[in-house]
């Protein structure tokens, strides 16, 4: 759901005298933990701030939303056909994410020697991605987690995993070139390799054609790097991990 329309938009009957406190719990995610985040991330980068807070508020040019998920066991014929995999690797398009653990294991994060690596549960806990954003506007400094879910371990297999996520997206009419303010963003220079052609896309160019393909409607070509598939989306060229 929407970060602004939580108290204002239709949602399922069972979920309706929650809202107030989904709403406050939005609310204080956004405030209290993505914009310290934000103000950090600008300050390791040289920038004043607010830079990442102003660009990636609740206001009506962004896509920020909270996702809850809820995944069941699924058939072995369902496994076998996807490998034991419930979502491929991949980077999310958002600036940050923010995963509040639960002790159902299934997220696994891609570590720098290319394995894949459990992300363990600690209680009260969150786990924060970087997004793609963040990586175009730091030049590279920061880099997208890849990250995938999987099939849990056998002792944890026959359980439902709930899982509560909430995404922060810059503006849509933000263009998502490096910052060339940061000292760092200038040595790095890295931030325009994954666009196509040159050409940087606006958030909402990017947003909108991530979102559209979700599920692989296009035809994917293979990467550089083994194991890695690619497409163009939206003036970026976005790696999927196998």
């Amino acid at each position: 759901m929407n970060f602004r329309e939580i108290l204002t938009r239709d949602h399922p009957e069972p979920l309706r005298p929650f809202l107030p406190e989904i709403d406050a719990f939005a609310k204080h995610a956004h405030i209290n933990i993505f914009d310290n985040l934000l103000r950090i991330i600008a300050m390791t980068l040289g920038l004043d701030e607010g830079h990442f807070v102003k660009l990636n508020d609740h206001s009506a040019e962004a896509e920020t939303f909270l996702r809850f998920v809820k995944y069941f066991p699924r058939p072995e014929e369902d496994e076998q056909k996807s490998q034991n995999v419930w979502l491929k690797g991949h980077t999310d398009f958002v600036s940050l994410t923010l995963l509040f653990s639960q002790p159902v294991s299934a997220l696994q994060i891609m570590t720098k020697d290319g394995k894949w690596k459990w992300v363990k549960h600690i209680d009260n806990a969150i786990v924060v991605n970087i997004g793609d954003a963040i990586e175009f506007f730091s030049g590279g400094y920061y880099q997208s987690t890849i990250h995938r879910v999987r099939q849990p371990p056998d002792d944890q297999r026959n359980h439902p995993r709930v899982g509560v996520i909430y995404f922060i997206t810059p503006h849509d009419d933000v263009e998502l070139e490096p910052v060339m303010e940061s000292p760092l963003v200038q040595r790095a220079d890295l931030g325009k390799l994954r666009f196509v052609g040159g050409e940087v896309p606006t958030m909402e160019k990017y947003r909108k054609s991530r979102v559209m393909n979700y599920g692989g409607l296009q035809a994917l070509r293979p990467g550089l790097q083994e194991g890695v598939e690619v497409e163009d989306l939206g003036g970026v060229v976005v790696q999927h991990y196998n």
